[in-house]
């Protein structure tokens, strides 16, 4: 893939950020809603006032997405509607501008700035350097592959969430050959330690009562500093820092270790949920998209979680439709996942993505990429229904997360990854309560408080 980096030129007077209206808006994962969230702190630092991105606003900062082309769609989707508001500037940043900083200034036709990202986290730097209109048109993007250590992005809230997002690393080195991360995030990357344990306390003295810690590829923390760590010492020095409790965002299953196990048995604070993707119950398939386990042994470990675990939720991402893929290697899927512990799914159907190895291969055919995708979810809806109709009669730790708009009751999801409506003040908001479960309902659960 080639990129184009322009400089911007250092003349014009100094963009004034004090005062002026501007909207932040961010796409996609984790690691990017904490990115959007220090971005929003920062510019607020400079005297922004933060507005919705569906009001008008002298500056927009649009944080992107582009790990599918429904995610890339959404971006120019999103940066033709800001520039109906005729605003000073748009910012486009995040992976989707990192990879495809041409498309984006061809979608959008106004004053558009492009950054990738290692320019995302210098946004108030650069804003403050230039004018509007020397900015406009510009494309700031430098080359991932040179980047050596993970941006710090501290943030003292983390606003319209009951649970904190702990940034622990960035990139990824794996290089499926489906994934766009690598390309528009680089090698991974992760954060010092110190730094970590700062931000956490920080996210504690704010009242957080749960802390999930994310990464691009969490498991891979630790092994690039000096000398290497593992994610599991970390999250014993995490659960000694206050009342709360601490949720994996998503491990390969390769990284589950006898040690990460042991740990999260012997943990007061471990929430029993695990993220393990999938993408292919096929032995071929996962050779052919670089992944490096097999079905076998993607199902032996999760059935060692299941058994250490009982209560657990257990979640996977599952690919549909790569290329090559048969209708016995779809078939090996869905019985690898009808015979599992798994509680649920988040399915995709495979979306080319430019510069990955598997892009230009024959296609499966898309009306039969459909039909797949149909019976998983299907499926998935039937894995869900039988977890959450296990829950009946259960004791819950409940994170109070707001009011339910449609029932009127207190929502909170439960240390196992269950969402629970339930009476009771609002004023719980961001506590934890014990919730027994008296009611399941499809997709909604009813509990009693005690």
């Amino acid at each position: 893939m080639r990129f184009t980096v322009i400089f911007f030129k250092e003349v014009g007077k100094k963009m004034k950020l004090s005062g002026r209206r501007i909207a932040v808006i961010t796409l996609g994962c984790k690691v990017n809603q904490v990115e959007g969230a220090f971005l929003r702190e920062t510019l607020e630092a400079q005297g922004g006032i933060l507005v919705s991105f569906r009001e008008r606003a002298d500056l927009y900062v649009l944080n992107t997405c582009a790990v599918t082309a429904k995610a890339a769609y959404e971006g120019r989707k999103l940066l033709r509607r800001a520039l109906e508001a005729s605003p000073e500037l748009v910012v486009v940043t995040g992976c989707y501008a990192q990879t495809f900083p041409e498309e984006i200034l061809k979608a959008g036709k106004g004053p558009v700035t492009v950054l990738g990202h290692a320019e995302k986290f210098r946004l108030v730097e650069i804003l403050l350097a230039e004018t509007p209109s020397t900015l406009a048109g510009e494309i700031l993007v430098s080359l991932v592959e040179e980047l050596k250590k993970a941006a710090s992005a501290p943030i003292k809230s983390f606003p319209g969430h009951s649970r904190a997002f702990l940034r622990i690393q960035d990139g990824c080195s794996a290089r499926c050959a489906y994934c766009i991360v690598p390309l528009a995030r680089g090698p991974a990357r992760s954060l010092p330690e110190e730094e970590i344990l700062k931000q956490a306390k920080a996210f504690v003295e704010a009242g957080y009562r749960e802390i999930v810690v994310t990464g691009i590829h969490l498991g891979a923390w630790g092994r690039d500093l000096s000398p290497p760590q593992s994610l599991t010492s970390l999250l014993r020095k995490l659960e000694s820092l206050g009342d709360f409790r601490l949720r994996l965002s998503s491990l390969e299953v390769t990284e589950i270790t006898d040690e990460l196990l042991s740990w999260a048995r012997e943990s007061e604070k471990f929430c029993p949920h695990f993220h393990v993707p999938l993408q292919s119950g096929s032995n071929q398939v996962l050779a052919a998209m670089g992944r490096n386990y097999s079905g076998e042994l993607y199902l032996e470990t999760l059935r060692k979680i299941r058994q250490s675990f009982p209560e657990a939720a257990l979640g996977a991402d599952v690919l549909v439709g790569f290329p090559g893929e048969t209708e016995e290697d779809f078939s090996r899927t869905y019985k690898l996942i009808a015979e599992s512990p798994l509680t649920y799914l988040h399915v995709f159907p495979y979306s080319p993505r430019p510069g990955t190895r598997a892009y230009g291969r024959p296609l499966v055919p898309s009306e039969e990429v459909s039909r797949r995708t149909k019976l998983l979810r299907e499926l998935a809806v039937r894995k869900k229904r039988t977890f959450f109709q296990a829950q009946l009669g259960r004791i819950l730790e409940v994170l109070v997360e707001g009011i339910d708009e449609e029932t009127r009751l207190l929502k909170g999801l439960s240390q196992n990854y269950v969402p629970v409506l339930f009476e009771g003040p609002e004023d719980l908001k961001g506590k934890i309560v014990r919730v027994k479960v008296v009611g399941v309902k499809g997709f909604q659960i009813y509990g009693e408080r005690l």
